[in-house]
């Protein structure tokens, strides 16, 4: 069904996948995210997988959904050091990001995922760069457990060790 409101178009459920995709990739996201925590990485994998299957049939590939799922599944991947695989997913979870929300909350998160890559492979210098692409005013706290959303230039600090992690507070450096 289409509404054409003003100058809107509106597509409410465009293709008989679309409502079916969003619930049942949604109940896979979070089923993935809860066997993560539990230690379940293979479980875990394997629902993000079809997770992000399901959307890109549903919504095509760059949509938001997908980006989540993308997200999730790069951070799975870097939690168990499989870089290789980890960045091209982060870096098409990104540009998603970036391009279809702007630079928020969730880009500056798949940001700062890629960063803690770099990181991981010893190149500070590009971690710095990805970071400052969210400056002034989209910043994620490195600190993967840390609860604000995204922050701005003000209320950040750089580690004084590598001069490269955003922290919002001594509690979330420590915590890291």
């Amino acid at each position: 069904m289409v509404n054409n409101i003003g100058q809107m178009n509106i597509q409410v459920n465009p293709n008989p996948m679309h409502a079916v995709g969003t619930a049942e990739a949604t109940r896979l996201q979070n089923e993935g995210i809860a066997l993560e925590e539990m230690g379940d990485y293979a479980g875990a994998e394997q629902r993000f997988l079809r997770a992000i299957e399901i959307r890109n049939q549903a919504y095509g590939p760059g949509n938001n959904y997908v980006a989540v799922n993308l997200n999730s599944l790069g951070e799975l991947y870097l939690k168990q050091g499989r870089l290789d695989e980890a960045e091209p997913i982060l870096l098409e979870a990104l540009d998603a990001r970036e391009n279809r929300l702007g630079n928020g909350f969730d880009a500056a998160v798949t940001r700062e995922n890629l960063a803690q890559l770099y990181e991981a492979r010893g190149d500070g210098p590009k971690a710095k760069e990805i970071r400052a692409r969210g400056f002034p005013n989209n910043i994620a706290c490195g600190n993967y457990r840390c609860p604000a959303l995204a922050l701005t230039a003000k209320q950040v600090r750089r580690c004084g060790r590598c001069q490269c992690i955003n922290y919002c507070t001594p509690v979330c450096q420590k915590a890291d």
